[in-house]
C-alpha cells in the first residue's frame, strides 16, 4: 500500500512544519556542518537496504511455512507438479504376441491367459479404488458427540469467531439404502463379471490341461502357469473382502432392513404410494436378486459354488480332470511355499493380503474337485498352521480376516492334529497378541533403527559419484536399486506389524498397553518417514529409474539368451513341437524385454517364460536368478503404486479415540517434538478414505472420467473430512497447545516471583525443555496452518495485556516477563502500550488550535450534541474539554477576526486531508475491491432486497486486514476511518466557532434594543454638525454594531461554503477523480469498523486503566461521511444500498436463531448458556452501536441540506453559469476561507489567491493572511473556486 502509506508520511511531515517558520530557529543552529545533500541519500539508502534484509527474511519464511512439512522437499500433498515414473506404453497385448506368426497356436494361448490376467487385475484395482471405500464409509455420521472433548472444543471455537457450524446429518437408513442402490446395482454387475471371469478361467485351464489335449502331452504337460493362478487368487480375494465389509458394516444390514420395510408398505397399497403394481413386481425382483447376490455377504460363496461344469460339455472336463487337479495342486503348494518362506520373518518380501490369495484358491480348488475324493490333509495342515505366525489380517478399515474361520467357513476338513486344535484357537490367538504386546517395543526399536539406517544411506547415495567407468556405474546402481527396494521392504515390514496389532486389539477387544502407544504412533510415522525420504530422492529416483529398470531387463536378457541361443542353433529335424513352442516363448519373451515394461508386457513375459520351462534347461541358481529379476522388474516398474499402499496408515482412523493419547505423550516428552509433522502427516491419509463416501455408481464415474470430466466429492464425505480435521485439531489445541500455554506462563512466573520474592525455592520445580517446541516449523494439516509459537506468544500477549489493566503496578513485572519469555523462548511478544497517567491541566487557548489544527482533530474527540471536544482518554487521570463557551470567551479576548482566520485554517487543513482521502481511493488494492463489490451488488441488487449485507462488511474488513497493519495493530480502513473522524472533527470545529461567535455576538448585542431599527449614528452626527472626533466614534460605533448584527443573524454557513468551494474544482476535473465515485460502497465497511471500534473504546470506560484508547463519544466521523457525501454528490448512491435497514435485518436474524437453538435444546449446560449469552450481548452492543451512529448521521446531513427550488430548470440554468457568477452568489451566502495565510502549512490549495481587494483581520498571535479584512467587524468574501484545488492522484 505504499500510496497510502506516502501521502500519510507526507501529510505528517507537512503538519509537522511550524506555521510562520521563516527564520533561523535553533534547529538550524543544530544541524550546522551537517552535509544535507548527502544525509537524505545516505538515509534513503539505509532504509532501503533495511527493506531488502527484512523482505528477504520475510520471504524466507514464507519458504519455510508453504514450502516444507517433513523435510527439506515440498511436501508431495500439496505439490504443483509431480513426477510419476510408471512405465507407460500404447502396445497392447495383441500386438506384442502377433509379432511372430510362425507359431498362431502359441500366440492364442499366450494371448487368453495374458488377457484373463490383466482383466483379473483391472477388477482387482476396481474394488480396492471405488467399492471398499464406499461401502466401509456407507452410514458413517459425523454427529456433534463424536470425535470427544477435541472435537467439541474446536465447534465451540470455530462458533466463537463466526464461523458457525454445519447441522447435524440426519439422513434415514432406508434413504440411504435408496440413495445407494444404483452403487450397490452396479456392486452386482461387478460380481457377475468377476464370476464369469472366474469360470472362464478354470475352464480355459480345463481345456488345456487334459489328458486327451495334445498341447498338454507336447508342451505344458511340465508348463505351470502360477501368475494366472496368483492372478485368480487375488480375484477371490477381492470377492472375500466384499464379504468381510459387508458383515463389518452394520449400517449397511440396518438400511437394508428398513428399506425391505418400506417396501412392504408400498406393497401393501401401491396405489396409494403411486406406484404401478407390475413395475413394483419387476423393483421386488431386483431387490431380491440384489439380496442374494451382495447384502448376505456370500458373495464369495455363491462364486466358488457356481456351476463350472455347465460352461462346457462335458463334466469331465473340469471336476472329473486329474491333471488339472494335479496342476491346481502343484500350484497352490508353490505358492503357498514361496509366500510361507518369508512370512513371520524379519523382512517379509509380499504383503500379507497375499496370504488371503491362497486360501481363497485354496477354496475354490477344493469346490471345483470336490468329487475328486479326499483333499490332501498335508496342503490342509500347511494353510492351517499359517496362523500360528499370522492370525488375522486387516483387508479394508474394520475388515478383518481369521484364516480358522475362513478354512471352517469355505473349505472344512476333519483330521486329527491340526496345530492349533480347533478348540484351542482362541488361546492362541490371546496368546499371540501377549507376545507381540511383549515385544512390540523392542521389534519397533529394532525397524526404528533400520529405517533410520536405510533413510541414511538413501541421502548419502543420492550424492554419491561414480568414479569407477563402467563397472562403477553398474555397482552404483545395483546399490541404489537395492536402496529402493529395501525401503519398499520395510514399509511392507512396518505396515504389517501396525495392522496386525491394532485388528488383532480391535477383534479381541483388548485396550492398547500405554507403554506400546508411543511404539504404534511411532511405526505410523516411520511410514512417513519412509514416503518422505522417497520424495525426497525424487530426482534420484528420476534420473535412475529407467537405468535401473534397463539394468533389470538386461540381466533377463543375459540369463535367457544362452537357453535360446542353444535351441535355435539345434537342427530343425531335432526340434519337437514342445521346444519349438518353448523357443517361440523365448522369443516373445525377450522381444519383450527390449520394450517399455508395462503391466501388459511383464504379464506376457511371465506367462512366456512359464511355458518356457526354464526349470528344466538352467541351474536352479540361475533359475532362482531369473525368479528375482522378475520380482525386481515388478517391484521397480510400480514402486509408486506399491509404496503409497505399503505407507498408508488410513488405519489410524478407526482407533481414533488414542489420538489425544499420541500427542500427550509427545508433550510429556519434548524431545519428541520432531515426530508431530509425520504424524499429522499419517492421519491424512484417512482423507481418502472419508471422501470414498459417493453413492455414485463407480462406472458412471470412470465414464466421466474417461471424458474428461471431473468428479468432485460429496458434500457428505467433505463434512466427514472436516470433522476429522476439526477432531484432530481439537486434540492439538487440547493436549499441546493449551498445557504448552501454561507451563511456559507458570515457568515465567516462577522465575520473575523467585527474584523478586527472592525464594529461591520456586525455581526447583523442574520444568520441561519446551524451547523444541518453538524451534518447530508451522504445520499444515490438510488445509489449516498450525504455528505453535504464533499461538503460544498470542496466549501470552492477551493474558499479560489483561492482566496489565487490571492492576496497572505490576505493569514492569509483566515487561520483565516479556523478555524473558524472549530470552528463553525466543517469544517476540507485543508491548502492552498503556502509558502512564497523564493529562492537561490548562484548557487549550483557540489560537493554539488553529495553529496545531492537525493535532487538535488527531487527539479530541467531538459530540456533535452538546458541540463540545473531549480528548481522548487513555490513561489520564483529567480529560481536556473544549466547549462552545471556552471559545466564546476566546473570541472575546481576541475578537470576531480570528473566526474568519480559523476557517482559513480548516479550508486548508480540509485539502491536506482530501489528497489522502483521493490517494486511498484511488490505490489499486483498494479501487479494484471496491469495483468488485459495486458490481457484485447490483448482479444481487433483487436477491438482495436492495440491501448490502452485514457479512459482505465484515468480509471487507477482514480483507483489508491481510494487506497488513501498522505497529499499533491498526490496518489501512483504520487509517481511513480516523481521516474521515479529522475532516468530521475539523467541520465540527467550524461549527463549535460559529456557534462560539453566535454566543458571543448575542451577549455582546444583548444592549441593542431593537435589532431591526437601527439608528445610523454617523447620519444622526452629520444632521448636528458635531465635531469631528464625535463623528468618528460615531462610525465606529455603526461599524462594531453592523459587525454584531451579522454575526448575530446567522447567515454564515460556513459548512455549506466549505462544500460549495471544492466542489464545483472536482466537477471540473472529473475524469481525474472518476475514482472517487466508489467512495459509497466503501461506506459500510466504514461504519463497521468504527462500530467496533466504539464498543472496544466504550467497553475500556469501566477499566480503571489501560494504555488503550477509552470513549463514549466519536461524532466527528458521522460528521465527516455526511460532508464527503455531499461534496461528491453520493447521498442518493449510499441511500440506495439501505445500510442502515441490512444491520438492523441482521441482528434480528441472528437472534431469531438464537430463540430457536434455545427453545430446540433440550439440555444445555452453562457453557452454553454462556454462550448464548455474550452472543446477545454482542449483538445487542451492535445494534446499539449502529443506532447511535444513524442517529449522529442523519443529523449530520441536515446541515448540507439544501432549500428545494420550486423550478428545476431554474436550478439547472444557475448550475450552468460560469464562475464569476459562481463567487458573487457564494458571497451573499456568507462568509468562507478568504485567501491564504503564510503560516499555513503546504497543502494541495495553498496556491489559491486571495479575492482581490480583500483585507485581512488583525488577530493577537496570528500573522494576518495577505488580501483580508481590514477590520474586525467586517467578514471576508469567498474566493472564487480554484482551477488547482487538488492534484491528480499519484500514478
Amino acid at each position: 500500500f505504499p500510496s497510502l502509506a506516502r501521502g500519510t508520511m507526507d501529510a505528517k511531515e507537512t503538519a509537522a512544519a511550524p506555521p510562520g517558520a521563516t527564520g533561523q530557529s535553533s534547529f538550524d543552529e543544530f544541524f550546522n556542518g551537517v552535509n544535507l545533500p548527502d544525509a537524505p541519500a545516505t538515509d534513503l539508502t539505509n532504509k532501503m537496504k533495511s527493506f531488502v534484509l527484512d523482505h528477504e527474511a520475510a520471504l524466507k519464511e514464507m519458504y519455510k511455512v508453504l514450502g516444507e512439512e517433513v523435510g527439506d522437499s515440498w511436501d508431495a500433498e500439496h505439490d504443483p507438479i509431480g513426477i510419476d515414473v510408471t512405465p507407460l506404453d500404447q502396445e497392447g497385448i495383441l500386438s506384442m504376441v502377433t509379432k511372430f506368426e510362425d507359431n498362431s497356436q502359441f500366440n492364442k494361448i499366450v494371448m487368453v491367459f495374458s488377457y484373463l490376467c490383466e482383466e483379473i487385475r483391472e477388477l482387482v484395482d476396481l474394488a480396492e479404488t471405488r467399492y471398499y471405500g464406499v461401502l466401509a464409509m456407507f452410514g458413517h455420521r459425523d454427529d456433534d458427540g463424536e470425535g470427544g472433548d477435541g472435537s467439541a472444543e474446536m465447534k465451540r471455537k470455530n462458533q466463537a469467531e463466526g464461523k458457525g457450524a454445519p447441522p447435524p446429518i440426519d439422513i434415514e437408513p432406508e434413504m440411504e439404502m435408496g440413495q445407494f442402490l444404483p452403487f450397490f446395482q452396479d456392486l452386482v454387475n461387478y460380481i457377475n463379471r468377476a464370476e464369469a471371469v472366474m469360470q472362464n478361467v478354470v475352464c480355459q485351464l480345463a481345456c488345456l490341461y487334459h489328458p486327451r489335449q495334445k498341447l498338454h502331452m507336447t508342451t505344458f504337460k511340465d508348463v505351470r502357469l502360477l501368475p494366472l493362478f496368483e492372478r485368480l487368487g487375488s480375484l477371490c480375494r477381492a470377492l472375500i473382502t466384499f464379504d468381510a465389509i459387508i458383515s463389518d458394516n452394520p449400517n449397511i444390514g440396518e438400511g437394508w432392513h428398513q428399506y425391505k420395510r418400506m417396501i412392504k408398505y408400498v406393497r401393501s397399497d401401491p396405489k396409494g404410494y403411486g406406484v404401478d403394481e407390475a413395475q413394483l413386481r419387476l423393483f421386488e425382483g431386483l431387490l431380491v436378486r440384489l439380496d442374494r447376490k451382495v447384502l448376505n455377504a456370500t458373495i464369495f460363496e455363491d462364486a466358488i459354488s457356481q456351476e463350472f461344469d455347465g460352461a462346457v460339455s462335458s463334466a469331465s472336463i473340469i471336476s472329473g480332470n486329474k491333471v488339472l487337479y494335479k496342476e491346481f495342486t502343484d500350484a497352490i503348494l508353490s505358492i503357498i511355499k514361496k509366500i510361507g518362506a518369508s512370512l513371520g520373518a524379519d523382512v517379509e518380501t509380499y504383503p500379507r493380503t497375499h496370504v488371503v490369495d491362497v486360501f481363497g484358491l485354496y477354496a475354490l480348488y477344493r469346490r471345483v474337485f470336490a468329487s475328486m475324493g479326499k483333499p490332501d490333509k498335508r496342503m490342509f495342515k500347511n494353510l492351517w498352521e499359517m496362523q500360528l505366525k499370522m492370525p488375522i489380517v486387516l483387508l479394508h478399515g474394520r475388515a478383518m480376516w481369521f484364516p480358522n474361520l475362513f478354512l471352517q467357513n469355505h473349505a472344512p476338513l476333519k483330521t486329527s492334529g491340526l496345530n492349533p486344535a480347533p478348540n484351542q484357537i482362541a488361546k492362541k490367538q490371546k496368546e499371540y497378541l501377549r507376545k507381540l504386546d511383549e515385544d512390540f517395543r523392542r521389534k519397533s526399536e529394532e525397524i526404528y533403527m533400520h529405517v533410520m539406517l536405510w533413510m541414511v544411506r538413501m541421502e548419502s547415495r543420492q550424492t554419491l559419484q561414480n568414479s569407477g567407468g563402467v563397472r562403477g556405474m553398474d555397482s552404483l546402481l545395483n546399490a541404489r536399486g537395492k536402496l529402493l527396494i529395501n525401503g519398499l521392504l520395510l514399509g511392507n515390514q512396518i505396515r504389517n506389524i501396525l495392522t496386525t496389532s491394532i485388528a488383532m486389539h480391535l477383534a479381541l477387544k483388548v485396550p492398547i498397553l500405554p507403554k506400546n502407544v508411543r511404539a504404534l504412533a511411532i511405526l505410523a510415522e516411520m511410514l512417513k518417514a519412509i514416503e518422505a525420504t522417497y520424495h525426497r530422492a525424487s530426482q534420484m529416483v528420476a534420473e535412475n529409474i529407467a537405468h535401473l529398470i534397463g539394468q533389470t531387463l538386461f540381466q533377463l536378457k543375459r540369463l535367457i539368451g544362452p537357453v535360446r541361443l542353444s535351441l535355435t542353433n539345434k537342427p530343425q529335424r531335432r526340434m519337437t513341437p514342445g521346444k519349438t513352442d518353448v523357443l517361440s516363448a523365448l522369443n516373445l519373451a525377450i522381444d519383450c524385454l527390449d520394450g517399455t515394461p508395462t503391466y501388459e508386457r511383464r504379464t506376457v513375459i511371465e506367462v512366456s517364460l512359464c511355458i518356457a520351462q526354464l526349470r528344466k534347461t538352467m541351474r536352479s541358481a540361475a533359475f532362482d536368478d531369473v525368479q528375482y529379476q522378475l520380482w525386481k522388474l515388478d517391484l521397480l516398474s510400480s514402486y509408486q503404486e506399491k509404496l503409497k499402499r505399503a505407507c498408508s496408515c488410513d488405519c489410524l482412523y478407526w482407533i481414533a479415540d488414542v489420538i489425544p493419547v499420541f500427542f500427550e505423550d509427545i508433550f510429556r516428552n519434548p524431545d519428541q517434538v520432531t515426530r508431530i509433522p509425520y504424524l499429522l502427516a499419517a492421519l491424512r491419509d484417512c482423507q481418502e478414505l472419508l471422501l470414498s463416501y459417493d453413492p455414485t455408481p463407480p462406472s458412471q464415474i470412470i465414464q466421466k472420467m474417461q471424458k474428461g470430466e471431473p468428479h468432485p466429492p460429496t458434500q457428505l464425505a467433505k463434512r466427514f473430512l472436516d470433522g476429522f480435521k476439526n477432531e484432530v485439531l481439537g486434540h492439538f489445541e487440547k493436549k499441546i497447545i493449551k498445557p504448552l500455554c501454561r507451563e511456559v506462563e507458570n515457568d515465567l512466573r516462577l522465575h520473575i516471583h523467585s527474584v523478586v520474592l527472592q525464594q529461591s525455592s520456586l525455581r526447583k520445580v523442574k520444568f520441561k525443555d519446551l524451547r523444541k517446541f518453538f524451534e518447530m516449523r508451522p504445520l499444515k494439516f490438510f488445509d489449516v496452518m498450525i504455528d505453535v509459537k504464533e499461538k503460544v506468544t498470542h496466549y501470552l500477549d492477551m493474558t499479560f495485556y489483561n492482566l496489565t489493566t487490571v492492576t496497572l503496578h505490576d505493569w514492569r513485572i509483566y515487561a520483565e516477563m516479556r523478555n524473558l519469555a524472549y530470552e528463553e523462548y525466543g517469544l517476540k511478544m507485543a508491548e502492552v502500550h498503556l502509558p502512564g497517567s497523564s493529562h492537561y491541566s490548562e484548557g487549550l487557548d483557540i489560537l493554539e488550535i488553529m495553529r496545531n489544527i492537525h493535532i487538535f482533530v488527531a487527539r479530541y474527540n467531538y459530540n456533535m450534541n452538546t458541540q463540545m471536544f473531549v480528548q481522548q482518554a487513555t490513561d489520564q487521570k483529567h480529560l481536556n474539554t473544549i466547549s462552545i463557551q471556552h471559545i466564546a470567551d476566546s473570541i472575546r479576548t481576541h475578537g470576531t477576526g480570528v473566526m474568519n482566520t480559523t476557517i482559513n485554517f480548516t479550508y486548508h487543513f480540509l485539502g491536506r486531508k482530501f489528497m489522502l482521502f483521493s490517494e486511498f481511493l484511488f490505490d489499486d488494492h483498494i479501487k479494484s475491491r471496491l469495483m468488485k463489490d459495486i458490481r457484485w451488488f447490483k448482479d444481487n441488487n433483487e436477491k438482495l432486497k436492495n440491501k448490502y449485507p452485514f457479512v459482505r462488511a465484515e468480509k471487507f474488513n477482514r480483507a483489508i486486514r491481510k494487506l497488513g497493519v501498522n505497529k499499533k495493530g491498526e490496518t489501512y480502513l483504520d487509517k481511513f476511518r480516523r481521516t474521515i473522524t479529522e475532516i468530521g472533527n475539523a467541520l465540527g470545529y467550524v461549527r463549535t466557532v460559529r456557534s462560539a461567535g453566535m454566543a458571543y455576538s448575542s451577549n455582546a448585542i444583548k444592549f441593542v434594543p431593537d435589532l431591526e431599527d437601527i439608528v445610523d449614528f454617523a447620519e444622526l452626527v452629520d444632521e448636528q454638525k458635531l465635531s469631528t472626533e464625535t463623528r468618528e466614534s460615531c462610525a465606529n460605533l455603526d461599524a462594531v454594531l453592523k459587525s454584531l448584527t451579522d454575526s448575530f443573524g446567522g447567515n454564515t454557513e460556513f459548512l455549506k461554503v466549505l462544500v460549495n468551494v471544492i466542489k464545483p474544482a472536482l466537477k471540473k476535473k472529473r475524469d481525474k477523480f472518476r475514482h472517487l465515485d466508489n467512495f459509497h460502497i466503501i461506506v459500510p465497511p466504514l461504519t463497521f469498523n468504527f462500530v467496533e471500534k466504539m464498543s472496544i473504546q466504550k467497553e475500556r470506560i469501566s477499566k480503571k486503566s489501560g494504555r488503550g484508547e477509552a470513549s463514549f463519544t466519536d461524532d466527528g466521523f458521522a460528521l465527516g461521511l455526511a460532508y464527503l457525501l455531499k461534496l461528491l454528490d453520493q447521498d442518493t448512491a449510499f441511500d440506495s444500498l439501505h445500510w442502515f435497514n441490512a444491520v438492523k435485518d441482521f441482528v434480528n436474524e441472528k437472534k431469531a436463531e438464537i430463540a430457536a437453538q434455545k427453545k430446540n435444546r433440550s439440555r444445555s449446560n452453562s457453557t452454553d448458556m454462556q454462550h448464548v449469552q455474550l452472543t446477545l450481548k454482542r449483538l445487542h452492543n451492535i445494534r446499539r452501536e449502529f443506532e447511535l451512529l444513524y442517529y449522529s448521521f442523519t443529523g449530520a446531513r441536515i446541515f448540507f441540506s439544501e432549500q428545494e427550488k420550486s423550478n428545476k430548470d431554474k436550478e439547472e440554468k444557475e448550475e450552468g453559469k460560469d464562475e464569476k457568477k459562481d463567487g458573487e452568489d457564494a458571497k451573499e451566502t456568507s462568509a468562507a476561507p478568504a485567501g491564504s495565510d503564510p503560516s499555513v502549512p503546504a497543502s494541495p490549495a495553498a496556491g489559491v489567491p486571495p479575492p482581490p481587494g480583500a483585507p485581512a483581520a488583525p488577530v493577537a498571535g496570528v500573522p494576518p493572511p495577505p488580501g483580508a479584512l481590514g477590520g474586525e467587524d467586517q467578514l471576508p468574501a469567498i474566493p472564487p473556486p480554484p482551477s488547482g484545488l487538488l492534484p491528480p492522484p499519484p500514478m
